[in-house]
């Protein structure tokens, strides 16, 4: 069935999107409605992320201003910062914006000032790696931010919009939470071969001794041989002179 853009209908599937350079975004919450040009990936991103709907193949609609979506992300999980449980006060990027991450209902989490500060620029993988390889003082002063909340986009129920969101919030979760087991397992790989490792180590350093100590006695005994040898010789020749002498 072939799509039909009338202008006053929004769509909200990205494969409609034509490839091309440049697409063109209105923003509707201004009063000048300002128009201005952005890239096929992010006007993609946009449409996925629950902020923008498309009017036209090459032209997306803008609905809401970052203040306002901040706003929505932190009543949608409750004022409760994803990372440790506490209160969240603050929205963050879970792909940083220095890293192309857009502010989105799908890309932004709340969380708290602490949260927020010591994930700074990272992203979720790095993250989570820095928290998995903590010692145990570490882990017991971070003990709720190893579990990570799931998160839905703040959407009303029942529209093609909710529904297109939802499904991939549903497989970003599922990769999320796959990948944090995956570290787990990774982690405790990581321990066992550092102490098989270890182990090694300790075996090399004990036959480099029982080496050392073997060679040790191998030169004191071919010293000794020597000695023996050089006596011998010396009774050989003295031995043969007296005979000559006295026949």
């Amino acid at each position: 069935m072939k799509t039909v853009f009338d202008g006053f209908h929004y769509f909200y599937d990205d494969r409609l999107l034509t490839k091309q350079a440049s697409i063109t975004a209105i923003a509707l919450h201004t009063k000048n409605k300002g128009k201005r040009k952005i890239t096929y990936d992010e006007a993609k991103l946009l449409i996925r992320g629950g902020v923008a709907g498309m009017i036209q193949p090459d032209r997306i609609h803008i609905f809401y201003r970052e203040i306002d979506i901040k706003r929505m992300v932190r009543r949608r999980d409750r004022q409760l910062c994803v990372y440790c449980g506490g209160r969240g006060d603050t929205a963050d990027h879970v792909i940083p914006a220095c890293e192309g991450g857009l502010t989105t209902f799908t890309n932004l989490v709340c969380a708290c000032a602490t949260c927020n500060f010591a994930k700074d620029s990272l992203s979720l993988y790095l993250y989570q790696k820095r928290l998995l390889h903590m010692n145990i003082f570490q882990r017991w002063q971070h003990r709720r931010k190893l579990v990570r909340q799931q998160f839905i986009p703040y959407l009303p129920k029942d529209t093609q919009q909710y529904n297109v969101f939802y499904t991939h919030t549903k497989k970003l979760n599922k990769t999320i939470t796959d990948t944090a087991i995956l570290l787990q397992h990774l982690d405790k790989r990581l321990v066992t071969l550092d102490s098989r490792l270890k182990k090694m180590e300790s075996q090399i350093k004990q036959t480099s001794k029982t080496t050392q100590s073997q060679f040790g006695r191998l030169d004191t005994s071919i010293q000794k041989t020597q000695v023996l040898l050089a006596d011998y010789i010396e009774t050989n020749t003295k031995r043969t002179l007296w005979q000559k002498i006295f026949h």
